[in-house]
């Protein structure tokens, strides 16, 4: 009986796979390939506070059938991955510190309101606009990411900071979870974009940093290290 039961739901499951594919392929949903190639551009190292942070922007990162989908309500999310690299000349560079901030935006459509999160390392953010421009922007913006503490850095080192975006399909309920199996939305990932070798300058009291106590306010201002257009 349960093996019955069993066999009717994933034949259910099947033709329902089949019907969505159809339907995808009628309605122009389904397309061989991506009609743009998304590309992080942009990328500022400054640093704020105690900590250095990173700015950046994604290009072209809209499609016409991505948002398509936002505004039937599909849940869609960007993730940029930020990796500090030293620079090694005789070795492998070294992964000095890394942060994965998401991206998330869903149309409430009851409500006619963009909800967009921003999630990852000492990054948290929940921010509900009505214009489709305001959510476009704070889903392809990297704003003063913190990405490592300024003491950990040595100033007669180079550094040099890389990122890249990916569309995230693999959270979406039912029936979503199912339908997106058929648009090449998974193709959607860029390549990694670096800034030219940074370095950090030796004025800015590192040593302060290091062993001031919490209550102190950090007497570094925003100074901008090096900043890579694409």
């Amino acid at each position: 009986m349960k093996h019955t039961l069993f066999s009717r739901i994933k034949q259910s499951e099947r033709v329902f796979l089949l019907v969505s594919a159809f339907f995808l392929l009628a309605m122009g949903w389904v397309s061989p390939v991506l009609a743009v190639s998304p590309d992080v551009v942009n990328i500022g190292v400054s640093t704020k506070g105690k900590y250095v942070v990173v700015n950046a922007r994604l290009v072209d990162g809209f499609t016409e059938k991505i948002q398509e989908a936002i505004e039937n309500g599909v849940p869609m999310g960007f993730t940029f991955e930020i990796e500090l690299r030293q620079d090694n000349t005789a070795w492998v560079d070294s992964l000095i510190s890394s942060n994965k901030v998401r991206h998330r935006v869903q149309f409430d459509s009851l409500k006619k309101m963009y909800r967009f999160s921003e999630l990852g390392k000492n990054v948290r953010r929940n921010i509900i606009t009505r214009k489709e421009s305001r959510f476009q922007q704070l889903m392809l913006t990297l704003q003063d990411i913190p990405i490592v503490p300024i003491y950990k850095l040595d100033p007669n080192e180079k550094y040099y900071v890389r990122v890249k975006a990916d569309l995230e399909t693999d959270r979406f309920w039912f029936p979503f979870n199912y339908i997106f199996f058929f648009v090449p939305f998974s193709e959607f990932e860029t390549s990694w974009a670096q800034t030219s070798p940074l370095a950090i300058d030796p004025d800015l009291e590192l040593s302060k940093q290091a062993s001031g106590s919490r209550n102190e306010k950090s007497a570094i201002s925003t100074d901008i290290i090096r900043s890579f257009n694409k």
